[in-house]
């Protein structure tokens, strides 16, 4: 299965957009995650982006049935390609928080 990834920083939101494979019958979904209230800097800021990340990879991913094995290791293949491909945008933006530059982008 091939995952697409489009993932933009809004301002102080992530899109996560996966393609689910086809043969599932799912097209891309879209999520958006806030976190314009999160302290970023902090290792709970952090922790609270990380749930909210997961949680939005893996409703935009789907589910499969329990007795469908393949399709199954499909939604397990999104989430896993999913998260990684945020995982860069994910540090970009805690980099930014930590070197306060994410303060000074939003004053300008």
């Amino acid at each position: 299965m091939k995952t697409m990834l489009a993932l933009f920083a809004l301002g102080s939101a992530l899109c996560v957009s996966p393609a689910i494979a086809q043969t599932l019958g799912y097209g891309p979904q879209t999520r958006t995650v806030h976190y314009a209230d999160l302290d970023l800097s902090t290792a709970k800021g952090r922790a609270t982006l990380d749930r909210r990340l997961e949680m939005a990879v893996a409703d935009a991913c789907g589910m499969a049935s329990s007795s469908d094995l393949a399709a199954q290791n499909k939604v397990h293949q999104c989430q896993t390609e999913t998260l990684a491909r945020v995982s860069t945008e994910r540090d970009r933006i805690i980099a930014m928080a930590v070197s306060g530059t994410d303060r000074l982008a939003s004053r300008q």
